[in-house]
């Protein structure tokens, strides 16, 4: 089924601060040699305390008087966990770092606004990653090590992973060929170029943190999973396991694509169990990695909308709504170069002519009216969803967590009563 045409723009704003962010570096002592590198490294006088804090406290309260937000989310708390790039968010958890003082910081918080855990790192290793070891939910970190006595020797990478919820850690910290590269526990060495490729991608067991995938290409780690290219195979394996979990030839699959060059998105926007893989030139397969089956091919981006077990992808300029199994639902033409934001709390979020922001139903495909358009300020979007109602938005300025948890009936009163409650 198709939708009616998309004549209504929902809103028209000038940036967006987490998507188009600079980006931090990414943990790797070769980068400081590199004189086109924008990348920044902490001052020798600022210390880096690399353990985890326990937090268990509250996020700041965030400041909407310049926001507007979706209607659906005005009557929640919303708090200002102080992140400077888009968190990734699983089982039930945002994380992601902010520099403070120096140092950048990276912050786990839950739902309700509740900050899990906090860990320093040096402004250079913005390197993260969310994964699982069985049914436990990771957080892996990187960091340089001590470069000792040599002024030549800049350190070594290293990954180590915290239990998601608590901050615990669970191995490493293990040393990497270089930056995390992704998706999820990928790392390589940068490569001779600035702006060129890297050297031999290694994907970690996200169990142990061993390295995996002997001298196959990786494609990714996708909580727990690793895809490999193998002899013209696509092939992937468990966590500790010694076997693959299912191998099919790769250009059976998809077909017209060279084996040896397939790749995933660097951020993994999916949920466990599913992964895209194909080439940035000749678009994306959207792969079932529980079945080792494809879903639908021939794609530009996807995403899932948790709230209502829904696929959301986009091909050239059409956005489609596919059932659990893959099958479409509803299509919608869209304008000129569509950028999928984000899919979430039954809403799909889409940037089109760099500018324009439309928004559909991820159940019907039909326009959605989300904001109140009496309503001034920054428009906030929606970019990472929980199961449930958090939700964090980009403003254009900042990233707010808009958190589970209703708002009390005072604040509803201070914010329509103009003299604040005074006499």
């Amino acid at each position: 089924m198709s939708s009616s045409p998309h004549v209504h723009r929902r809103a028209r704003i000038t940036t967006l601060f987490g998507v188009l962010a600079l980006s931090l570096g990414a943990c790797s002592a070769e980068q400081s040699q590199d004189p086109t590198s924008q990348e920044k490294s902490a001052p020798p006088s600022v210390s880096i305390d690399p353990d985890p804090v326990r937090g268990e406290s509250a996020a700041q309260d965030a400041d909407l008087d310049d926001v507007h937000l979706p209607v659906h989310l005005t009557d929640l708390v919303s708090v200002d966990p102080q992140w400077d790039t888009p968190p990734q968010v699983h089982d039930g958890v945002f994380l992601a770092p902010g520099e403070q003082d120096g140092r950048l910081v990276f912050s786990a918080v839950a739902a309700d606004g509740t900050v899990l855990w906090t860990a320093e790192r040096p402004l250079s290793c913005s390197g993260f990653a969310m994964t699982s070891a069985g049914d436990r939910p990771l957080a892996v970190l990187t960091d340089l090590t001590d470069p000792g006595e040599s002024a030549k020797s800049l350190g070594t990478t290293t990954a180590t992973a915290y239990d998601l919820h608590t901050g615990e850690e669970v191995w490493g910290p293990v040393d990497v060929p270089g930056p995390h590269q992704g998706p999820g526990l990928v790392f390589a060495e940068r490569g001779d170029e600035p702006l060129g490729g890297t050297g031999t991608r290694v994907a970690l067991d996200a169990e142990t943190g061993e390295r995996v995938g002997g001298e196959a290409d990786v494609i990714g780690e996708f909580y727990g999973t690793v895809v490999v290219t193998d002899d013209g195979d696509l092939a992937a394996s468990t966590n500790g396991s010694s076997g693959d979990q299912w191998r099919v030839p790769a250009g059976d699959a998809m077909a017209g694509l060279d084996p040896e060059a397939l790749i995933s998105p660097a951020t993994n926007r999916l949920p466990p169990g599913s992964a895209l893989i194909g080439s940035t030139e000749d678009g994306y397969g959207l792969w079932d990695l529980d079945e080792g089956e494809i879903l639908e091919p021939d794609l530009d981006d996807a995403m899932f909308d948790l709230m209502t077990q829904t696929w959301i992808a986009l091909r050239d300029e059409t956005l489609i709504g596919l059932d659990l199994g893959g099958e479409e639902l509803w299509s919608a033409d869209l304008g000129d170069e569509p950028q999928l934001l984000s899919a979430g709390g039954v809403m799909t979020y889409v940037l089109t002519e760099g500018t324009d922001l439309d928004i559909y139903n991820t159940v019907t495909g039909n326009d959605a009216r989300v904001y109140d358009p009496l309503e001034e300020g920054e428009t906030a979007i929606p970019l990472a969803f929980t199961e449930g109602a958090a939700t964090v938005v980009d403003t254009g300025s900042k990233l707010l967590l808009v958190t589970d948890q209703p708002r009390a009936a005072a604040d509803y009163e201070d914010q329509n009563d103009p003299l604040g409650g005074q006499p």
